[in-house]
């Protein structure tokens, strides 16, 4: 009886350490493990959920924050100085834990940067776009969880600094940050064009105008190997980013990966998060945790079956207590399915009454634009109006002026010749009275 309990130890023992090996390679791609490694460690946060913490010591630091903006043809490219950045900021998503400090979720679709942005006429700023958030092909990012990032996650710079090389020596102070957020405007603008997602985020001719400067369009040259990303470094025309295949990112030929197994969860729903293929993998993880639980469950019995009458009393006991508790977590899984049914619905909710809400800001904001756009045009209308009032008054007192001239003129003219008139009439009478004077002194 000892050698068939010893075996069915070490039976139930090697059946856990295959399931323990396995585990660990559902929830991260190879690649992503072997170039991630040597600047963080990876965590396991949950049942098959990994995720990667990278080693920072300075605790302001934040996603997004070295590195620089370029324009290129998918819109605003994160160009990061950090060695990690190649795939942290192009892949996956970033969250904050109050416990574990920041964390990325892995995902497997390219985009030049997974950021979320904000801006007004002085400021723009961005903000790492969390899990939460999913990439339609055609409706662009949608949240399957009500979130906002709150405003000690942003960075914001004037327009003029948004495209320096060294823009994270201009980032606002922390404290002025947020009357900065309260009077931004919110703004994503995700699309998938070419079979390539574009992050076009602010308009580049707005950021144009408002920074006063010419900012030129950049080629992407696309690698798939992370050691041509340094080559051609002089050539300021082109910048080199990593674009793999869904197929090379999520194969793992790996036997073992080194993964830390935390038993303090974080605040993320990960029945909430959709992103890339991690749905259809924490779906077949749960599946196979079924499975696992149920060959567990025979093999044990397989064993306990050859045990004395004595025995097989206990083990009947364990299996009522099993089979009592299985029902209880049953009946505790389907109310919590209802729960989680009504959350979802409630989250759905909220998601429609966010985007209700969006569009009616935007809606109010083109009315605003089109009523400025009219007074602009009556404005316009009046002082054409005015103009050409003035002008009429100007071309009327100078015809006055004229009319003015000519009779002080005329006038004139008049006054002369009454003068030469009277002059001759003089004459005359002159030339009168002689004669008569000569002819009275003939007489």
């Amino acid at each position: 009886m000892k050698r068939i309990i010893i075996f069915s130890a070490i039976l139930f023992a090697l059946i856990n350490t295959n399931t323990e090996a396995n585990k660990n390679h559902d929830g991260v791609g190879q690649y992503f493990y072997s170039e991630l490694s040597l600047y963080g460690s990876w965590i396991e946060v949950d049942y098959g959920v990994v995720v990667w913490r990278p080693t920072i010591i300075r605790r302001t630091w934040m996603p997004y924050n070295s590195g620089r903006w370029i324009w290129t043809y998918d819109g605003w490219y994160w160009d990061s100085y950090e060695p990690f950045g190649h795939i942290t900021y192009h892949y996956g998503r970033w969250f904050y834990d109050e416990y574990y400090g920041w964390l990325w979720y892995p995902d497997y679709d390219w985009a030049p940067a997974w950021v979320e942005w904000r801006y007004d006429d002085n400021y723009i700023g961005w903000a790492p776009l969390h899990p939460y958030a999913h990439f339609s092909f055609s409706i662009g990012i949608q949240f399957t969880n009500v979130y906002y990032t709150p405003y000690y996650h942003w960075h914001f710079v004037n327009y003029h600094n948004f495209c320096d090389p060294y823009v994270y020596n201009y980032y606002v102070e922390p404290d002025y940050r947020y009357r900065i957020y309260n009077g931004t405007k919110y703004r994503t603008n995700y699309t998938y064009y070419d079979g390539r997602i574009q992050n076009r985020g602010i308009d580049i001719e707005y950021v144009r105008t408002r920074s006063g400067q010419e900012i030129k369009r950049r080629d992407l040259v696309r690698v798939t190997d992370s050691r041509d990303l340094n080559r051609d470094k002089r050539n300021r025309d082109e910048i080199r980013t990593l674009d793999l295949n869904r197929e090379v990112l999520v194969k793992n030929d790996l036997k073992r990966m080194e993964i830390k197994k935390e038993n303090k969860r974080t605040s993320l729903d990960f029945d909430k998060v959709r992103t890339g293929i991690r749905e259809d993998r924490t779906k077949n993880i749960k599946q196979e945790r079924k499975t696992e639980n149920k060959i567990n469950t025979r093999n044990i019995e397989n064993t306990r079956n050859d045990k004395t009458n004595v025995v097989q009393l206990d083990v009947d006991k364990k299996r009522t207590d099993k089979k009592q508790n299985f029902d209880l977590n049953v009946k505790r899984k389907n109310e919590n399915t209802e729960i989680r049914k009504k959350e979802t619905k409630n989250s759905k909710n909220n998601f429609e009454n966010v985007n209700r809400q969006r569009v009616e800001q935007l809606k109010k904001e083109n009315q605003k634009q089109n009523q400025s756009k009219v007074l602009l045009k009556d404005r316009k209308d009046s002082n054409r109006n005015k103009q050409e009032q003035n002008k009429e008054l100007k071309r009327e007192v100078s015809r006055q002026n004229t009319t003015r001239e000519i009779r002080t003129k005329e006038n004139v003219t008049e006054k002369q010749n009454d003068s030469r008139n009277t002059k001759t009439e003089t004459r005359k009478q002159k030339d009168r009275t002689e004669d008569n004077n000569r002819e009275r002194n003939k007489r």
